[in-house]
């Protein structure tokens, strides 16, 4: 069975990133966006992973993108889904570490809350009703409160997504939705994708009701104790690209968890003249693409 995230129907609900392009050697899809200059484009993969099958030929799909006219390919990776070492050695890629993951992993034996989680959940299950639910079923409330997260935040970008991403998810085999109610009304839900043993937290949001009780504790815990057929529960990493150890979303996710494993980022420069252009003087920069970096 393909992966969610690999799949043409969720590639396609990411049109505000980019439009879908299927790598076969990869098993998957890229997105296409147009550059800086605005006459290439380069390929990033789907949020917030790409999965490249255990036969995936890297090279062979670089290759691919490389003739489709490309200037360079980014993707974010976790260690369940990596390529075999030898794929990764015979491609012209550079793979760095890039932030870490907080997992709940079941073999490791069951949960034990420091006492300000335990707090939290105890405080929110006496105020709240978890439950999980057919996001279908609650489609609207969920866009009202993903609505509220981007305008609280501001969040632009790949978290702006648009109405469909949200309507794909409440199709796709594999997704499963944990949520809060105070009085009928839903105030915090977190959705995520699993596949073969493997949850990965892929967006959660809570109202103004549901920050004041705390909800999101109970919501979490609810997931962990009912993802039993999944050995691995993912919370993902803090928010952007840096370790922020004071982050209280890293806090937040931590406390639920018990280890870490990193994530990945993968990059290749597919045409070097033209990135180097692109680029001007911050081709040096940890950035990739460089010409996309912040404040270029």
């Amino acid at each position: 069975m393909t992966h969610p995230y690999a799949s043409a129907h969720y590639a396609e609900s990411l049109e505000h990133i980019g439009s879908p392009l299927f790598v076969p050697e990869w098993g998957g899809h890229v997105l296409l966006r147009q550059t800086p200059c605005g006459t290439r484009q380069d390929a990033i993969g789907p949020y917030p992973l790409t999965i490249l099958g255990s036969e995936c030929d890297l090279a062979a799909g670089l290759a691919r993108l490389r003739a489709a006219g490309l200037v360079s390919v980014v993707l974010v990776l976790d260690r369940a889904h990596l390529p075999p070492v030898a794929a990764i050695q015979n491609a012209p890629m550079t793979i760095r570490p890039y932030k870490s993951h907080y997992l709940y992993e079941r073999n490791r034996g069951p949960i034990g809350y420091a006492k300000h989680h335990r707090y939290e959940v105890k405080r929110a299950q006496g105020r709240i009703r978890a439950a999980e639910v057919r996001l279908s079923d609650h489609l609207g409330a969920w866009k009202a409160l993903y609505g509220e997260l981007v305008v609280k935040h501001r969040l632009s970008g790949t978290h702006a997504f648009l109405d469909r991403h949200h309507e794909v998810l409440s199709t796709m085999p594999g997704v499963r939705t944990f949520a809060a109610f105070a009085e009928d009304q839903l105030v915090s839900a977190h959705i995520f994708v699993t596949h073969e043993g493997h949850a990965m937290s892929h967006l959660a949001a809570s109202s103004a009701d549901g920050y004041r009780v705390g909800a999101a504790y109970a919501v979490n815990d609810h997931a962990i104790v009912h993802l039993s057929d999944c050995t691995t529960v993912n919370f993902g990493g803090g928010a952007g690209g840096q370790e922020d150890p004071g982050d209280g979303l890293v806090r937040f996710k931590k406390g639920f968890s018990n280890c870490t494993a990193p994530a990945y980022i993968c990059s290749a420069v597919l045409d070097e003249p033209t990135y180097r252009k692109l680029s001007a003087e911050g081709v040096e920069s940890q950035y990739f693409p460089a010409y996309r970096r912040p404040g270029a």
